[in-house]
Order: C-alpha cells, then sequence, then structure tokens
C-alpha cells in the first residue's frame, strides 16, 4: 500500500503497524539464532533476559503510541492485552521461558490485527464523500446488483444512484455498510459478503446484520462481529 495513498491518520495506524510487524520479525530471527537446535531450557539465561526487557519495551512503546483515531474500545482491548503481555513478561519461568515468549508472539499479533483491522476500515475512500463511497461498494462488489448495495445502505436504489453521482453527505448506514465491506470482503468474495449481511446471529438475538444496521446503538456490535469473523478465518 503506497504511503502516498493514505491521509495523516490513515499513516499513524500504518506506522503502527508495521512498527509491530517489524519488531516482532526482529525478536524471531534473534530468538531463532539464539536458540539454534538445542533445547529452550538450555538458553543462555542472560540472553533471554534480553529479549525479554526488548518484549517489554515494544509493548509499552505500542502503548503510548497508540493513534487517537482509534476508537475507545479498540483502545480497551489493546491495552489490556498489553498488561496481560508485560505481567507475563515480569513472571516467566526460568525452566520454561518459551511458554511467556510464545504467549507474547500470540498477544502481539492480536494488537497488530486490531491495528491492522481499523486501518482496513479507513483505507479506501473518504468516508464525508457519498460518491466515493457508492463508488467502493460498486468496485467491492462487482457481481451485485445496486439494489442489493442499497440494500446495504439502508436506502432506494435510486436514492444510492443519485449520491453516486451527485455526492454529498453519506447517509450514517452508508458509512457503517462500506466499513463492514471492507472487513469482510477480505474473507468472503461478493456473494458471500451479501451472506453475511444476512445471516441470523446468536449475538444480535436472532437477527442478521442487516436488520440492525439502522440503529447507530449497534454499530460498534457489528464492526465487532465483522473483525472476529476474518480473525477466526485468518487463524
Amino acid at each position: 500500500m503506497s504511503q502516498l495513498a493514505l491521509d495523516p491518520e490513515q499513516r499513524e495506524l500504518a506506522d503502527l503497524e508495521r512498527l509491530i510487524s517489524d519488531a516482532l520479525t526482529k525478536l524471531r530471527g534473534e530468538l531463532e539464532a539464539a536458540a539454534g537446535d538445542a533445547e529452550v531450557p538450555g538458553m543462555d539465561p542472560e540472553y533471554v533476559g534480553r529479549w525479554i526487557e526488548t518484549a517489554r519495551r515494544l509493548s509499552v512503546q505500542v502503548s503510548n503510541d497508540l493513534p487517537p483515531q482509534l476508537e475507545l474500545e479498540a483502545v480497551a482491548e489493546i491495552r489490556k492485552i498489553i498488561i496481560n503481555l508485560l505481567d507475563g513478561l515480569e513472571h516467566v519461568d526460568p525452566a520454561r521461558p518459551l511458554d511467556a515468549i510464545d504467549r507474547f508472539f500470540v498477544g502481539s499479533e492480536a494488537v497488530r490485527h486490531i491495528i491492522r483491522d481499523a486501518l482496513d476500515e479507513r483505507v479506501g475512500c473518504r468516508e464525508d464523500d457519498a460518491r466515493a463511497l457508492v463508488a467502493y461498494l460498486k468496485q467491492a462488489l462487482p457481481r451485485i446488483t445496486q439494489a442489493d448495495q442499497a440494500r446495504l445502505a439502508g436506502i432506494s436504489t435510486r436514492h444510492l444512484q443519485r449520491l453516486g453521482k451527485e455526492g454529498g453527505a453519506p447517509p450514517r448506514q452508508l458509512v457503517l455498510a462500506v466499513r463492514l465491506v471492507k472487513l469482510v470482503r477480505y474473507v468472503w468474495n461478493p456473494e458471500g459478503v451479501i451472506a453475511w449481511f444476512h445471516r441470523e446471529r446468536n449475538e444480535l438475538d436472532g437477527h442478521a446484520p442487516i436488520d440492525l444496521a439502522g440503529d447507530p446503538g449497534f454499530e460498534r456490535m457489528l464492526l465487532r462481529l465483522a473483525r472476529q469473523g476474518r480473525a477466526q478465518h485468518a487463524a
């Protein structure tokens, strides 16, 4: 993804995600080089201590560098993970250091995915421009009819067509629909994306996402479900 295509807020998220990714790659490489073919209990305790201190500094840096555009829910989730990571790094079993190290990698990847999802929700088009949002739906859902795209946005087909030509301030549900599509399209094809919106879910008391997309009170829940579905598929 070209940095020239990102606005300042998107660039902050992308830079933080890349910092975590690069740091984890370096930590994995250093660990593999130090361990070699030996059993982990035989690793140099001083090296393990230095590795853990580096991991601790990374965790603190990420917590301190969380950009303000992250939703409060995402910030709370990240900081909860980091608190657990720091606690795990503080209480390492000297006989089994790899257990704490593995937990650090798992937790750090979870943080990275939260940031990645936040970035993916923003990248692609401006959310204050209805014309760009309609164009995005058309591009992301190429085999889906305009009527079905309009249903996602909670508007008529004619209204969708007018927004696509004239632009203007987008309806709230159109913005939400684009955010959700940006997440779930990485997991399903266009037909699968539409099916996701229409599938009834226990988490929604038997309702489908499309039934609740027009209620601002369910916006965070729907975004959480989309992120969880993507994370579960990736796992």
